[in-house]
């Protein structure tokens, strides 16, 4: 092999070399950097499965939270639908009141009015029969004798007490 170039020696010596590096790489470089690169790999990993279970967990609260949205909203329009609701009955019950007190308060002033209309009318007669007796007192003071006088006056006051008993 010599012919070639090749020597023996220095090629045993690089044999034993390259087993040796081989040996020594393998031994303290190749396993601890391999068993670096499985942690490496292994935490990789779990930082993929919490950030996965961080996601899904994400995804859990917002469904969780848009469902409490929503009924949140549902119970907040069922509580403004029914808040509508009473305030029209209470309105319906108010005008109703209103509308009762009014009536009564309209039958209460006709029956004041109608019996104040009486008082005036009972007065206004009364008045009138004075004046009468009084007018034809007046006008007949010097015609008339005192007998005839007296019983005029009881003829009219006789015929305006069947008159006001006819009315």
């Amino acid at each position: 092999m010599e012919g070639l170039g090749i020597d023996t020696k220095l090629l045993i010596a690089q044999a034993i070399n390259f087993a040796l590096f081989f040996f020594v790489f393998r031994k303290f470089l190749a396993k601890p950097f391999m068993k670096f690169l499985d942690e490496e790999k292994a935490g990789q990993l779990e930082q993929e499965k919490a950030f996965s279970k961080a996601k899904k967990l994400e995804e859990e609260s917002s469904k969780k939270e848009e469902a409490i949205l929503t009924k949140g909203k549902k119970d907040a329009q069922e509580i403004i639908t029914d808040a509508k609701e009473s305030a029209e009955k209470l309105k319906e019950e108010i005008l109703a009141q209103a509308r009762t007190e009014a009536e009564e308060i309209k039958k209460k002033a006709k029956k004041q009015l109608d019996i104040e209309k009486e008082e005036v009318y009972a007065d206004a007669k009364d008045k009138v029969t004075k004046l009468s007796f009084i007018i034809v007192q007046d006008a007949l003071k010097d015609v008339l004798s005192d007998d005839l006088k007296k019983k005029i006056t009881e003829r009219i006051l006789k015929n305006s007490s069947r008159r006001s008993s006819i009315s």
